[in-house]
């Protein structure tokens, strides 16, 4: 009986060891809950308007790319708890859009609303070639297979006003009296330009605010509305 007692002795402090170890194992921690999303497609569509001949220099047009995602909802476990489809539309934000016709090419960018903004007046498509331009080709593109294409025909009747209101814009002011720019404004505003015309009779305000008298002439001949 004795020695059975002294066995027992011997083996409690093993056992209170291991009972110890036994406390201060870790435990595993189940993972947390996540969403696993899948890009299934990507998309972009150019919307130009419903009409597809430009008849003035200026078009507002709108990307957008489409989304379209496999999501997967995991519980703790790992065990998928829900699946489906996902659709998003969003904006082609400050992404580049390259403009070609014939054998001139550039780019703008959209703004943060994906709007773009085509002036064929801008000093940057001085270098086109107005009188065999037929056709501008938008596009825009995120890789092979997230692309956009538009084409915009060009009416004869803006090929020749380009010609004449690149001119009335951009030839030196230096060289004319009032008379000459008040001319220009309103010629401008004869050809439908009515932005452009606003925009070089408030530049030329601005050019004449250092000479009162100047500007006053410039404002007369505005109001004559003569041709020099």
């Amino acid at each position: 009986m004795q020695a059975h007692a002294a066995n027992w002795w011997l083996w409690m402090p093993a056992s209170l060891m291991l009972t110890a170890c036994g406390m201060n194992m870790p435990h595993s921690e189940s993972s947390p809950a996540r969403v696993e999303r899948t890009l299934l497609n990507h998309s972009i569509q150019i919307d130009a308007g419903e009409v597809s001949v430009l008849s003035l220099p200026q078009r507002t047009l709108r990307v957008q790319q489409q989304l379209h995602y496999d999501v997967t909802e995991l519980n703790a476990r790992g065990r998928i708890i829900d699946r489906r489809e996902e659709h998003q539309t969003l904006p082609w934000a400050n992404k580049p859009v390259d403009i070609i016709a014939g054998s001139f090419r550039t780019s703008l960018d959209t703004d943060v609303d994906g709007v773009l903004r085509l002036n064929l007046l801008n000093d940057g498509f001085l270098n086109l070639d107005y009188d065999n331009l037929r056709v501008i080709q938008l596009a825009a593109s995120a890789g092979p297979k997230a692309r956009d294409e538009v084409n915009l025909l060009i009416d004869r009747e803006l090929r020749s006003k380009l010609h004449e209101a690149v001119r009335l814009i951009y030839d030196n002011l230096e060289n004319d009296d009032v008379d000459q720019w008040a001319y220009r404004v309103h010629r401008l505003s004869e050809l439908g330009l009515a932005e452009e015309s606003n925009q070089l009779e408030n530049m030329l305000i601005l050019l004449t605010t250092g000479d009162p008298h100047l500007q006053g002439e410039f404002v007369n001949a505005l109001e004559v509305n003569q041709r020099p």
